[in-house]
């Protein structure tokens, strides 16, 4: 990781089902994101579509190869900023649709692709979960993440830091609590003494309803950055080298686990 970076998480009312719509809005706050000198800004999940019912989401699936990520992919390249971003994906070659995170690199390339492996109820009948977890490395550090639901369980969020990850990329469209939002993304900080970065994005609508609440949150579990909820734009942090070696200086949990008692847990 280098010694610092600087990230940003966008979020907005997407445009129910105008992908180019909601594509041109991320690309213009990725270019403020690059003018405030962050490396990478992170969107919510699904906010190529917008978070619909899953009867409004499965035709609006796109392949990696179409449009909304070639076109950010061009746009990540020409401002010179990552963007990490959630949206329907199909796999054209399986027939299959998921809830994707997807990170294109400041060269303009697709670095990687996380499917949603815990699905919510609706999802299920709209996607495939996923089976990998996410690990890529951008040049200022190595990341991985989840979305939304994944964040109650915190084994994934482990798996990624064993995999090396100093950040964790996390979209979401959260339809809880806020608390319970703010509390889990901190504790999956806290508990293996890394970054995590939350989008979540703005849902007006009654049956769907999403506040907004993204937040930047350090290896200690403290908040570096909040949005305020129901705003739209971005809001950005800075994460310090020193605090993530000092964090798993004072507390090495990862070289303090002890597998061979764990097995109970599968």
């Amino acid at each position: 990781m280098d010694r610092e970076i600087r990230i940003a998480c966008g979020q907005f009312a997407a445009k129910p089902g105008d992908a180019p719509a909601n594509v041109a809005r991320m690309i213009a706050y990725a270019g403020q994101a690059r003018a405030e000198g962050c490396a990478l800004i992170l969107f919510p999940e699904l906010i190529v579509t917008g978070y619909l019912a899953p009867e409004r989401v499965r035709p609006l699936a796109e392949p990696l190869s179409g449009p909304s990520v070639r076109r950010l992919a061009q746009a990540a390249g020409q401002i010179g900023i990552a963007i990490a971003f959630g949206m329907a994906e199909l796999d054209e070659a399986r027939g299959v649709r998921y809830n994707s995170l997807v990170i294109v690199d400041s060269s303009g390339q697709v670095a990687g692709v996380y499917h949603k492996m815990h699905l919510w109820d609706t999802e299920r009948e709209w996607a495939e979960p996923g089976r990998e977890v996410l690990s890529v490395d951008l040049g200022t550090a190595r990341y991985s993440g989840w979305i939304c639901y994944d964040t109650r369980f915190p084994e994934l969020a482990r798996l990624g830091a064993l995999a090396g990850a100093e950040v964790a990329l996390v979209p979401t469209a959260w339809l809880g609590p806020g608390q319970e939002w703010a509390l889990a993304l901190r504790a999956r900080a806290l508990d293996n003494g890394i970054f995590c970065a939350g989008a979540d994005i703005v849902g007006p609508d009654p049956a769907l309803r999403c506040r907004g609440l993204s937040l930047l949150v350090d290896p200690r579990g403290q908040v570096l950055a909040r949005a305020e909820p129901d705003s739209e734009g971005i809001v950005c942090a800075t994460l310090q080298r020193a605090t993530f070696d000092a964090q798993r200086g004072r507390v090495p949990l990862l070289r303090h686990r002890r597998p061979a008692l764990y097995g109970g847990l599968v």
